[in-house]
């Protein structure tokens, strides 16, 4: 592993045809060839992010175009499970889709390293490759493993969806605990517009962090939401998902958004819902990451 002389970051190395780009503790993976899919995070050689030992198409972090109703959901194997190129410039990792046959939709993605204290910045792209004037939204789809608690700032309106009684409110923050005997042995998710720009999901003393530019609720694409969370039957994974806004794309012209990634052991402090330390833990970390 040889150490980039960028100050931000280190350059992404390629293996056996998998990029890993690392810092520090901290480890990304991404495979070009399954949809250019982050495959693990990893904190101390430990993946935080579900494999396709828990689900064959369902597993790791994806891109997927919203609203889902309408492109299909995820039967878009050029965009979600077939072979990106892949390039790397300075110490960015940058992956291009073949079009989508329906929507005429190409994904780029780009990876990196962007401050001292280990946040990585996910920039999507989607542009319309299409002859037609198409709308869409970016929205990332990340399967961690059950259990744990997934809270963000509450947003406006109302939360909705078959688990929305699960989530309760509590500091400004809607928060979600994983009880696998509450939870229904079906395909369970909820909706909700967020605030701040972030959302995190703690497990076993590891914390995930998103952050993201927040959008006006009525950003959204159509019977979507910027914050979705999702169970599954098995109750093998939740995934913890994140919209950007619902953008008009004439033919050629393209939409970008970054989410930038964090993952961090947590000291010892409250870890429960309501708790004021988690949320000053998160806080803190997004306003520091940006000095």
């Amino acid at each position: 592993m040889v150490k980039s002389q960028y100050s931000n970051g280190f350059i992404p190395i390629k293996k056996n045809g998998i990029y890993t780009i690392r810092n520090k503790t901290q480890e990304l993976t991404i495979d070009p060839s399954t949809g250019g899919r982050i495959t693990e995070f990893k904190l101390n050689g430990k993946n935080f992010l579900t494999t396709k030992s828990i689900h064959p198409i369902f597993w790791g972090s994806t891109l997927w175009p919203s609203p889902q109703k309408i492109w299909g959901g995820p039967d878009l194997l050029e965009l979600d499970r077939l072979l990106y190129s892949d390039t790397v410039f300075g110490n960015t990792l940058k992956m291009v889709s073949m079009p989508d046959p329906r929507s005429g939709f190409i994904f780029t993605k780009e990876f990196s390293v962007k401050n001292k204290l280990g946040a990585f910045e996910l920039k999507y792209s989607i542009t319309n490759g299409s002859d037609t004037i198409r709308k869409v939204a970016p929205w990332e789809v990340t399967r961690v493993q059950p259990g744990g608690i997934t809270f963000f700032p509450t947003g406006q309106g109302l939360r909705w969806g078959n688990i929305a009684s699960l989530a309760i409110e509590s500091n400004g923050i809607t928060w979600f605990n994983y009880e696998p005997e509450k939870i229904p042995a079906t395909n369970n998710k909820f909706f909700a517009d967020g605030n701040e720009g972030w959302i995190a999901h703690v497990n076993n003393g590891i914390i995930f962090i998103k952050s993201f530019t927040d959008q006006p609720r009525a950003l959204a694409a159509p019977s979507e939401a910027e914050i979705e969370v999702y169970t599954n039957p098995d109750k093998t994974y939740v995934e913890v998902e994140v919209q950007g806004a619902y953008t008009t794309l004439k033919p050629g012209a393209s939409l970008t958004w970054s989410v930038f990634w964090y993952i961090k052991k947590l000291p010892k402090i409250k870890i429960e819902n309501g708790s004021q330390q988690l949320i000053d833990f998160v806080r803190n970390q997004i306003q520091s990451s940006k000095k």
